[in-house]
């Protein structure tokens, strides 16, 4: 899965304590989260700063800082006379709590070994807003619509035990791709930096206790990325940890990730191949009961991302704090 800019990042903790069955009772349940916060940008890709690039353009971006406001949530019916049958829309508790967002609608299923099936399609995962021609120089660059789907099988809990396997393919759409139109590239040079594309996603997770609410998750991922053009295909090889505590009315998930990017093939712009390094740590706390209501929680996340590539055009750095209450019936 792609990991989104987590500007509305909402507010959940891993469900690291098992039910018997899928949820605790039968029927509709969800919840609802409401946040307030701020982030701080640097990218030069990111289409919420300054539409004009200066000159050198082998430089970083420009920090931007906006403030975001946001609502998401989750609805789940579930059924089967040992509830492990369930209906599920809206955004991923596991998925959010370590600062990925994405909306979701499938169906999961346990199994009579222990192990959960889990089917979803996610129709905006891979949204957003992007430059037509991120090289453009010195002028004021339009946006266009990157968008496509996505598909998701994710085996939880594989024969009762710890293991997980999150397995995914989406397909990627650039509206309008005119990336290098502007520096007199050959047509050729110009396909290669076509970002439309297929991806294929794998995750292999595992959860050990270390104590009466307290563990870590350590995690390998596998991306490959096939876009239409050869510079900017791409496979990432990455590792994942979450520490989790649980200790009362508090809970506590901190992640620390690491992705290595290697690109297929030498960027017509720059002259050479690109490889980037990306580190991220997420912080999400809650505290339950919120006001002495049961089913409100107060909440709290913080995120650092930042991308270290060979080509300076694309480093790129991301802070973001929030607050804000979670709902759930």
């Amino acid at each position: 899965m792609k990991t989104t800019t987590p500007l509305l990042t909402a507010i959940a903790l891993l469900p690291f304590v098992a039910h018997a069955g899928l949820a605790e009772k039968g029927g509709l349940s969800g919840e609802i989260s409401v946040i307030a916060g701020a982030t701080s940008t640097n990218s030069n890709l990111s289409t919420n700063g300054n539409a004009v690039k200066n000159a050198p353009l082998n430089s970083e971006g420009e920090q931007e800082t906006s403030s975001i406001v946001g609502a998401l949530g989750s609805v789940a019916f579930t059924f089967g006379q040992s509830l492990d049958k369930q209906i599920f829309v809206g955004t991923s508790r596991e998925d959010i709590a370590i600062g990925t967002i994405a909306l979701e609608l499938g169906y999961q299923q346990e199994l009579e070994s222990g192990t959960r099936v889990s089917l979803s399609y996610l129709p905006t995962v891979l949204a957003e807003d992007v430059w037509t021609d991120p090289f453009t120089l010195g002028a004021a660059r339009s946006e266009t619509e990157k968008s496509g789907d996505a598909y998701r099988l994710q085996l939880n809990r594989i024969g009762g035990s710890m293991l997980s396997l999150d397995l995914a393919y989406a397909q990627t759409e650039v509206d309008l791709e005119q990336s290098g139109s502007t520096l007199g590239l050959s047509p050729a040079q110009q396909q290669s930096l076509d970002r439309s594309g297929d991806t294929f996603y794998s995750k292999v997770s595992y959860r050990q206790f270390l104590g009466r609410g307290l563990g870590i998750s350590p995690a390998f991922v596998y991306m490959k990325n096939e876009s239409d053009g050869d510079a900017m295909s791409h496979q990432t090889y990455g590792g994942e940890l979450s520490y989790f505590s649980f200790a009362g009315r508090n809970k506590v998930v901190l992640t620390g990730k690491y992705h290595y990017r290697d690109y297929d093939a030498v960027h017509p712009v720059f002259g050479e191949v690109r490889n980037d390094q990306e580190f991220s740590a997420f912080l999400a706390y809650e505290y339950a009961h919120f006001f002495e209501v049961h089913p409100l929680s107060f909440v709290t996340l913080a995120g650092y991302n930042n991308t270290d590539s060979n080509i300076d055009f694309y480093n790129a750095s991301e802070f973001f704090g929030s607050v804000g209450v979670t709902y759930r019936f």
